[in-house]
């Protein structure tokens, strides 16, 4: 830690018309300038002193829990839950989540008190165009094009059936069949997989872009009229917007009402649709919330009383009150619009159609695994864990089709067990057996709470016992980029490295980077890492404190110039800067330095020839400010 010295290019000058402050005379190596005033020194007492005092550190936090069982100055970082999931850029401020983290790819942090490879993806068809998922009486339902495809399980599609003649912009399932509105604004419809389609609605509705069957209504989205369908050519008209190009996009069944998200340019809303009192139909639509100015609504869903708005920001959670308005949370933030949602269990799963693979390898990386572009995928919510709010679910990025370019993510769902996506122009896939082939995690900036300088001592982890398999360590200190410091062949017979030696590297701040790949020679398998944590002491700074005995009188010599002062100002001086903590100036010896004044001592020798005051030797203790 460097002093804050300053040489002047000229000697200090003294004062002169009883100001004290600098101005043509100089001033020899027996005065000093506090605060700017020119002081005598008493040279005759021997009392008059510099020495070196240690700048001490400690960490500014109110958390102790890593300061305990540690040798006095070692202090520790820790990390052993990552079930916040992602989102978090540091690691040790006061409000930070212990287990959140920054980002992660191929990673499953939801167990507790671990981190896992999540299961890579297989394709279970090829397609072009949008893709739209349904289930439907225990099938999986593709929809691609005009053609519906119906597969029992992941290795048996039983049968293909054309769902009219036209390709297919959007569907509806209503339980009984399978609902599609094509490009022509004709409804179709298939009970089963026998088919064949027949038509629901009479007349086309051109222009249409939106179906949706909510709390037994078939609602449709022509133009800016939202329309209620019935059978044959019959419809009503629930509400029409007064804005000719407001186009309605989504809807789903909430608690109390139906919520249809639509909008223009760049205004979106949602509005809410409640259903009559006697049961015959649909009140008009009211606004439930609007969308943030320039944010893009393109999906609404609901699940376990919540609703979850996908935009071309992200994803919002929102809460419905008693009215059934709504109340919306913060974005959790994707590169690309949200156009899925899957909610299954205490997770939410959300489209990514562009999901960053963000690893840049290191020197000679044998785990250097990973995809070279982003990748189509999904995100995960937990809504059983809230990170900064009611609303902030804690997320992360989940399962993602590897050897895929990024493309809008159109479909989700959950069929057997296992999460299915459909990814526009590419294909269908679902989760596998296998895990992926690696994974890597970022912690989050540390810096033990304090910026000054640490050095590092050593640094360890911990996994649960499996098979062998490859786990990396990187760090990134201060604005360096990620190296590789521990490379370990995770054994199935241990729990934990050695401490691995940093030498005592000196930083300010540091970042983690935990790269792992699966098991070698078991594709279900690969390392559960339990543990991490980091050790350092604090580089100790050298500052300066003086004693300075400095002459009071009501006449003192500046450089051969007599000067008339006040002794009870003089002193009264002295003393507010000590009590009220001012960082000043203390010059000497062509040298400046920023000092607190701690402590002083006032030996009063003989009245003033005033009366008023004393005169005598003000020892006061200055420490420097570093």
């Amino acid at each position: 830690m460097a002093e804050i010295t300053v040489s002047f290019d000229e000697p200090f000058y003294g004062g002169d018309s009883g100001t004290g402050t600098f101005s043509s005379a100089n001033i020899d190596g027996s005065m000093v300038a506090i605060n700017g005033r020119v002081y005598p020194i008493d040279t005759a007492s021997n009392r008059y002193n510099q020495r070196a005092i240690d700048v001490l550190q400690q960490r500014n936090t109110a958390d102790n829990r890593d300061l305990l069982l540690l040798p006095q100055n070692i202090w520790r970082q820790q990390t052993s839950g990552w079930h916040y999931g992602a989102g978090q850029s540091n690691l040790d401020r006061d409000d930070a989540i212990q287990s959140r983290y920054e980002d992660s790819f191929g990673i499953d942090p939801w167990t507790k008190w671990q981190i896992s490879l999540l299961p890579e993806t297989v394709e279970l068809q090829e397609t072009t165009g949008s893709t739209f998922l349904t289930l439907h009486n225990g099938y999986l339902v593709v929809v691609n094009g005009n053609m519906t495809y119906w597969w029992e399980d992941f290795g048996t599609m039983s049968a293909s059936v054309a769902l009219g003649p036209d390709p297919i912009i959007d569907i509806a399932d209503r339980g009984a069949t399978v609902l599609g509105l094509n490009d022509q604004g004709y409804i179709y419809e298939l009970t089963d997989s026998a088919g064949p389609a027949a038509q629901y609605y009479n007349s086309a509705l051109t222009g249409a872009n939106m179906i949706a069957w909510e709390k037994d209504y078939f609602l449709c989205g022509h133009a800016n009229v939202l329309k209620w369908i019935k059978t044959g050519n019959s419809s009503d008209t629930i509400y029409t917007h007064p804005d000719p190009e407001f186009r309605w996009q989504s809807a789903c069944a909430g608690p109390q009402s139906i919520y249809v998200l639509g909008g223009y340019g760049d205004q979106y809303v949602v509005h809410k649709v409640t259903i009559k009192d006697d049961g015959t139909g649909l009140n008009p639509a009211i606004v439930a919330v609007r969308l943030p100015e320039g944010e893009i609504g393109y999906k609404i869903e609901a699940y376990l009383g919540y609703v979850f708005i996908g935009t071309d920001k992200g994803v919002r959670m929102a809460q419905p009150d008693a009215n059934g308005d709504l109340t919306l949370g913060p974005i959790i933030p994707t590169a690309e619009p949200v156009q899925a949602f899957e909610g299954q269990g205490q997770f939410v799963w959300y489209g990514i159609s562009s999901m960053d693979p963000g690893y840049v390898p290191v020197n000679s990386d044998q785990s250097d695994v990973f995809p070279t572009s982003p990748v189509p995928g999904l995100g995960r919510m937990d809504l059983t864990t809230f990170t900064t709010g009611a609303l902030a679910p804690a997320y992360a990025n989940d399962i993602a089709a590897w050897g895929e370019a990024a493309a809008p993510v159109t479909g989700v769902t959950t069929w057997l067990g296992k999460r299915v996506f459909a990814v526009s122009g590419a294909g269908v896939f679902y989760e596998g057996v296998d895990k992926c082939l690696g994974g890597w995690l970022t912690q989050g900036t540390m810096s033990f709470s304090v910026e000054d300088l640490k050095a590092a001592l050593y640094m360890q982890v911990k996994w649960r016992p499996g098979c062998a398999s490859r786990l990396n360590l990187d760090l990134a200190y201060d604005s360096s980029a990620y190296a590789r410091f521990a490379r370990i062949d995770v054994s199935p017979d241990s729990i934990r490295s050695d401490n691995i030696n940093l030498y005592g590297t000196k930083f300010s701040r540091v970042n983690l980077r935990i790269v792992m790949t699966r098991c070698p020679t078991d594709n279900t398998k690969g390392p559960i890492p339990s543990r991490w944590e980091l050790r350092a002491f604090p580089v100790k700074g050298r500052a300066s404190r003086w004693e300075v005995p400095v002459l009071i009188a009501d006449e003192v010599d500046i450089n051969g110039m007599m000067e008339v002062r006040n002794p009870l100002t003089d002193k009264n001086s002295l003393v507010s800067l000590i009590q009220n903590g001012t960082v000043f100036q203390y010059q000497e010896s062509g040298q400046a330095y920023q000092v607190l004044a701690r402590d002083f001592l006032w030996q009063p020798e003989r009245l003033s020839t005033t009366g008023n005051g004393w005169q005598g030797t003000f020892l006061i203790v200055l420490e420097e400010v570093v």
